[in-house]
């Protein structure tokens, strides 16, 4: 198949864009949050629903051992009135304790990339 090694440099291409999206995105805490989200583009390609909920739901999980689908929902909804980060690590210490804050820059990390990428598209 001719479309093959044409296939596997357009993931090679995804991939060094998806790398260079995630080195772009500030490390630093205070940076990170202080960093445009560009909400726009998060709410024209449904990334709240599509790419966040599920990455919340699985963290949520991972820290509670179970599903919490009332405190999913609760994020979800920060994201989609576009609340601070430190509105929501906030919140989330009262079931996660120290471990919110830890959460909430995983969670704006991935908020940041997926608003880069879906900018892209």
């Amino acid at each position: 198949d001719a479309r093959a090694p044409a296939a596997a440099a357009d993931a090679a291409d995804a991939k060094r864009r998806d790398r260079a999206i995630a080195e772009a995105i500030p490390t630093d805490q205070k940076a990170l949050f202080a960093a445009p989200v560009d909400w726009a583009s998060i709410e024209k390609h449904d990334v709240v629903r599509t790419k966040l909920r599920p990455w919340v739901a699985k963290k949520i999980v991972e820290y509670l051992g179970e599903e919490e689908p009332t405190l999913i929902d609760y994020v979800a909804s920060c994201l989609m009135r576009r609340a601070k980060p430190e509105e929501i690590r906030r919140e989330l210490a009262l079931v996660l304790d120290d471990d919110a804050l830890v959460v909430v820059v995983k969670l704006w990390r991935v908020l940041l990339f997926h608003a880069a990428k879906a900018g892209q598209a």
